[in-house]
């Protein structure tokens, strides 16, 4: 675990797993040695730490607190080195790539090496996380580039479009156009009405994609049923195959082994809806060399015939 406080790995395992020799074998350490460690610093602080007259162990009160206490001082620990990490960093041979997290994983490893292939003095520092998260990291210059879904609202932004990719829908048994027997992808075009009143799995707002969903829904005049919410897109493809709702997904999620008794799986027509992925940064009078550098290896045929595949 990342903190500076063993005392706060060990409290945090204990209430997790409920008793100390549960925690140690998580820990990879003895069971003498955590029941050890734990009444010496208990001694030390003058408090007890745990009631181990329960099952599972909890933390007493005062335990409670001090724990609070010591997760706080981890967090401003943390957020200190995250300062002077930026303090330290340079802006002539260092990039800070923001990407969206349903494309980080899929995209990522060869990005970072066809530059580090090309520039191998750069280095790269990463943040994944939602569009909406990173735009905002954008705009206040945390990041250099945002690596991101359209649509892109602010005018303070320019992109560079990587590629645009096709778009599908799985469609489970809530949906009128599901059918036993279509155990292909379904390429035909189909009435988007036919959807209307289906059991979806929706991305949360700040999705990048959801964006784009949310503005074909209302083109559409679309009536969708909420069945469940979650944060990536691999979430709800792993769902909606195995039948739990229906979804949409990009090109990148696509399964040719789906199971026909679960869902279908539809491509939704381009001029409906598709998926434009794009590099993002400042609109600036003058774009630093660095990023430059970046957004010739982002937008090069590798990474698009990835995104593509």
């Amino acid at each position: 675990m990342n903190n500076q406080f063993p005392l706060l790995n060990y409290l945090r395992a204990i209430t997790t797993a409920g008793s100390i020799s549960s925690a140690a074998k998580q820990l990879y350490i003895s069971q003498p040695y955590l029941s050890r460690y734990i009444h010496e610093k208990e001694a030390e602080l003058g408090i007890t730490l745990l009631n181990r007259q329960t099952r599972p162990i909890t933390l007493t009160d005062v335990g409670a607190k001090y724990l609070q206490g010591i997760e706080n001082l981890d967090n401003q620990y943390n957020s200190l080195v995250n300062e002077v990490s930026e303090m330290a960093y340079d802006q002539t041979s260092n990039i800070r790539v923001g990407i969206n997290q349903s494309l980080s994983s899929q995209l990522l490893p060869e990005l970072i090496t066809s530059y580090n292939d090309e520039f191998p003095a750069r280095k790269i520092f990463v943040k994944e996380g939602p569009s909406n998260e990173l735009e905002e990291l954008l705009l206040s210059s945390q990041i250099d580039v945002q690596i991101r879904m359209l649509p892109i609202f602010p005018n303070q932004i320019a992109y560079r479009q990587i590629c645009e990719a096709p778009v599908y829908l799985i469609a489970n048994k809530t949906c009128t156009l599901y059918n036993l027997h279509n155990d292909q992808i379904m390429k035909t075009p189909f009435p988007i009405k036919a959807i209307n009143h289906s059991e979806f799995v929706f991305l949360h707002s700040g999705s990048g994609f959801m964006r784009l969903i949310e503005s074909f829904i209302s083109t559409n005049r679309l009536q969708l049923k909420q069945h469940f919410e979650v944060k990536y897109l691999e979430t709800a493809a792993n769902l909606a195959y195995a039948g739990i709702g229906c979804t949409f997904v990009p090109q990148l999620f696509l399964r040719k082994d789906f199971n026909p008794n679960k869902c279908n799986v539809f491509k939704i027509s381009e001029k409906d809806l598709s998926l434009k992925i794009a590099i993002a940064y400042l609109r600036q009078p003058e774009i630093k060399e660095i990023t430059q550098e970046f957004i010739k290896v982002a937008t090069n045929d590798r990474i698009k015939q990835l995104l593509l595949k």
